[in-house]
């Protein structure tokens, strides 16, 4: 039988847990085309949320078409545009409608050898890159007139780096005049997406409903990976799943890792577990010490710090002294470079984003 567990890429079907709740709020905000802020941190699972309720979505009556797109990388306008063209390509398959809808603009089709979906590639004047950003959006509201559209742009907060002048204004601009387009704005980088929705001075401020990817909740969990296992006919104790998703720190990528290594062994136990812990530490060692030496003296005792407290207590004079600080600023400004490279994270308090990185700095990095 096919190991049903996935964690190298985006998980979806039998592999995909739970979110019910989540689901069905972002298909009724789709059918009534209201716009979304979805965030997470990384590793939470919001790109396999937005890809299975693409999913369901092609099975709904009446149909709503999805159209995803990927700015991760994007540094710029035309790569913007071309991100959009790409996505066309997921409802307009042919290439000489997709030029039609571009007048003057240069566009060559081709097959991603990384994902095998067809990509797109521009080439334009950068004087022209306002009237294409025109094209590109009114593509978008042309196919919305015939049918509801669910448009997807993760990694929303790339915009924010763009440098053509009052791009989101003219980005909202037309958003804004889209009513048969539900828009989910898609990210893992809170502070700036909280900027760019939130300040009065921006120009999506208030643009869509706030949406918060929260932890699933380990009731949940636990029925789901005894429900797949018993498809492979062995009653998994649930005991096994909560010392694997405390020990990933609830987090899917790592959940569904260790799920999937222990899908083909015969043995479930908690020395199972710790060998299982080790092996994964053990194949991202490399990564983890590129990540360490990258650091500074400063940034590297605040993320033992954190790895020694879960985040409480650190300014106390004894935790400050025990880690080698002289003053809680300077302690404070470890942490909001560690932030802005989002190796950790604050909700209440600060953390380490990654559990297998936490788990190795608490293993290898002595005080």
């Amino acid at each position: 039988m096919e190991n049903p567990f996935s964690h190298s890429g985006i998980v979806t079907g039998t592999a995909f847990c739970n979110r019910k709740q989540e689901l069905a709020d972002l298909i009724y905000h789709a059918k009534n085309s209201q716009n979304v802020l979805l965030y997470s941190h990384r590793r939470a699972g919001k790109t396999s949320l937005i890809h299975q309720l693409m999913a369901i979505l092609k099975n709904e009556r009446p149909r709503i078409k999805t159209v995803y797109i990927d700015l991760y990388g994007t540094i710029d306008e035309r790569d913007f545009i071309e991100s959009v063209f790409t996505g066309l390509t997921q409802i307009e398959s042919k290439i000489d409608k997709l030029l039609n809808l571009a007048s003057g603009l240069r566009l060559s089709s081709s097959i991603d050898p990384t994902t095998g979906q067809p990509s797109v590639s521009v080439s334009m004047n950068p004087m022209d890159r306002p009237r294409f950003l025109d094209n590109a959006m009114g593509a978008l509201s042309g196919y919305s007139a015939k049918q509801k559209l669910l448009v997807v742009f993760d990694e929303f907060q790339e915009i924010a780096k763009y440098t053509e002048k009052a791009f989101e204004k003219r980005l909202r601009s037309h958003i804004q005049r889209h009513g048969n387009i539900s828009y989910i704005f898609a990210g893992s980088q809170k502070h700036i997406l909280a900027q760019m929705f939130n300040s009065g001075e921006r120009a999506f401020y208030k643009m869509a409903t706030s949406y918060p990817l929260n932890a699933i909740a380990m009731k949940d969990y636990v029925s789901w990976a005894q429900g797949v296992f018993k498809t492979r006919g062995v009653d998994l104790d649930g005991e096994i799943i909560i010392d694997i998703v405390e020990r990933c720190d609830f987090q899917p990528m790592y959940i569904q890792q260790f799920l999937f290594e222990l899908w083909r062994l015969d043995e479930f136990s908690r020395e199972v577990l710790d060998r299982l812990e080790m092996e994964i530490l053990k194949r991202r060692e490399n990564e983890f010490m590129i990540l360490w030496d990258s650091l500074t003296p400063n940034q590297r005792k605040a993320l033992r710090l954190l790895s020694e407290t879960a985040g409480e207590g650190i300014y106390y004079a004894d935790a400050l002294q025990r880690s080698g600080f002289k003053a809680g600023a300077v302690l404070k400004r470890a942490l909001e470079s560690l932030s802005a490279r989002e190796i950790i994270t604050k909700n209440r308090t600060y953390h380490i984003q990654d559990a297998m990185l936490k788990k190795w700095v608490q293993r290898n990095i002595t005080t």
